[in-house]
C-alpha cells in the first residue's frame, strides 16, 4: 500500500514538473527607433501555467493599447490591439488548460483511489479466503489428530485383550 502512495505521489510530481513554457518577445519600434509596443507571447507546452501572471499580460495589454489610443498613434494603436487579442487568447488558453489539468489531476486521484479501494477489497478477500483455509486445515488436522488417538487407543486395547486372551489359554 505504501509503495502504491509512493508511485502515485512520484508520479504527480513527475507531471508537475514535466511542463515547458516558451516566451518569445517581439518589439516594434517606429523610424525614430522608438518603443512603440512589446508584444510578449507565451507558449506552454504542458499544463503548468500561471493565470494570473496571464492575466497580469491582459492588463499590462489594455494598458499599453489605452495609452497608444490616448497619443493617437494608429500603428501603436494596431500593434497594442493585437497584443492584446494574444494576451486574451494566451489568458483563455491558460484557464482552459488550468481547468483541463485539475480535471486530470481529480480523475487520476480518483482512478488511484479506486484502484487502492479495489487492491484493499482484494486484499481483505484475500485474508478471508486464506484464513478460512487455515481454520479448515486446522480442523482437519485436529480430527485426523482424534483419529489417530483413538485408533491407538482401540489398537493398545486390542493388544491388552489379545494379551490376556494369551494368558488365560496358557
Amino acid at each position: 500500500m505504501k509503495k502504491l502512495f509512493v508511485a502515485v505521489a512520484v508520479a504527480g510530481l513527475a507531471f508537475a514538473t514535466s511542463c515547458k513554457t516558451e516566451t518569445n518577445k517581439t518589439v516594434v519600434t517606429d523610424s525614430d527607433s522608438d518603443t512603440i509596443a512589446v508584444v510578449e507571447t507565451t507558449e506552454v507546452d504542458g499544463v503548468y501555467v500561471d493565470e494570473a501572471e496571464a492575466k497580469a499580460k491582459v492588463d499590462q495589454a489594455q494598458k499599453d493599447l489605452d495609452e497608444a489610443i490616448a497619443k493617437g498613434d494608429k500603428a501603436a494603436e494596431e500593434t497594442a490591439r493585437k497584443a492584446l487579442d494574444n494576451a486574451n487568447v494566451a489568458w483563455e488558453n491558460t484557464k482552459t488548460a488550468v481547468k483541463g489539468a485539475a480535471n486530470d489531476v481529480k480523475e487520476g486521484v480518483n482512478d488511484a483511489a479506486n484502484k487502492i479501494d479495489q487492491k484493499a477489497q482484494n486484499v481483505k478477500e484475500d485474508v478471508n479466503a486464506a484464513a478460512k483455509d487455515a481454520k479448515e486445515d486446522v480442523n482437519q488436522a485436529a480430527q485426523d489428530a482424534k483419529e489417530g488417538v483413538n485408533k491407538a487407543a482401540e489398537d493398545a486395547k486390542q493388544g491388552i485383550n489379545n494379551t490376556l486372551e494369551k494368558a488365560k489359554i496358557k
